[in-house]
């Protein structure tokens, strides 16, 4: 997933655009590998957990949306910060609508985490960086809301999940702004993206969802935020600020010492 944002940074498109014609080709490729496998049972996927496929696939849309809004209208590493902090809003959202227990260790990182979110806000407040900030946001309650549906039905196809997803990204996109052909740089871009590395980083994901919790899976994905702005530094030279910097050191550390006393804890029991 870390390659990502890079990648949508580089296109020349509006978010809108990339998101059209990504969605379409990370439908087709997904759909594609089910047909090819279920070949006569391809249909009775959906038919069988269709309300889940729509529910996570609305999510994964907005996600998908908003993702891409967040990298056009903001930093890579503010975006990817704010993204890290999905384990614990997973946690807050199963505490209050799922009446999920809630250890006073998780309390304690939401403070810290939001110590280093209102260090990263404060610098793009001043930039008006924050339109890609919100949209960051939407995201995060985007992806673990998908998450928390696939956690309650693990029995559903995963692919046809984020493939359903793609498209009604898709018609989001072209619902919110006129569509253009873009330019072979970026379609080119667009095509390995929506074709190939998301596809592949989703269905991982969604897998995971069968064996781990979506707090667990959440947490995994911190991984991206310490790469993400690497790679943009090192492809575009879009060097982070101090405060992102800061903010976001507090945000991982947080995440990563709350990730090792929840696998103590588990472990111990």
């Amino acid at each position: 997933m870390s390659f990502e944002s890079p990648l949508i940074k580089m296109t020349l498109v509006s978010a809108q655009n990339f998101t059209f014609y990504f969605g379409l080709c990370m439908f087709t490729t997904m759909n594609l590998t089910l047909f090819f496998k279920y070949k006569t049972t391809f249909f009775i996927l959906y038919k069988k957990d269709f309300w889940t496929i729509i529910g996570s696939g609305f999510c994964i849309a907005l996600s998908n949306l908003f993702f891409i809004l967040a990298i056009k209208h903001t930093s890579v590493a503010s975006a990817v910060f704010i993204l890290s902090t999905g384990p614990l809003i997973s946690a807050g959202i199963g505490f209050l609508f799922f009446k999920q227990t809630t250890p006073l260790r998780t309390f304690i990182a939401i403070f810290f985490v939001f110590i280093g979110l209102s260090m990263i806000l404060f610098h793009d407040v001043a930039l008006g960086n924050m339109k890609g900030n919100l949209y960051a946001f939407g995201c995060v309650f985007s992806f673990v809301s998908m998450l928390t549906i696939l956690e309650r039905n693990k029995e559903a196809n995963r692919l046809a999940c984020f493939g359903t997803g793609a498209l009604i990204a898709s018609l989001l996109a072209a619902l919110s702004a006129p569509i253009i052909i873009p330019d072979n740089y970026s379609l080119s871009i667009i095509v390995g993206v929506g074709a190939f590395l998301t596809p592949l980083s989703r269905t991982f994901i969604g897998i995971g969802t069968k064996f781990l919790s979506s707090v667990e899976v959440a947490l995994l994905t911190i991984i991206e935020p310490v790469l993400a702005p690497f790679w943009v530094w090192i492809l575009l030279k879009e060097a982070p600020h101090p405060n992102t910097l800061i903010g976001g050191a507090i945000i991982v550390t947080t995440l990563i010492f709350h990730s090792l006393r929840t696998h103590y804890v588990r472990k111990t029991q």
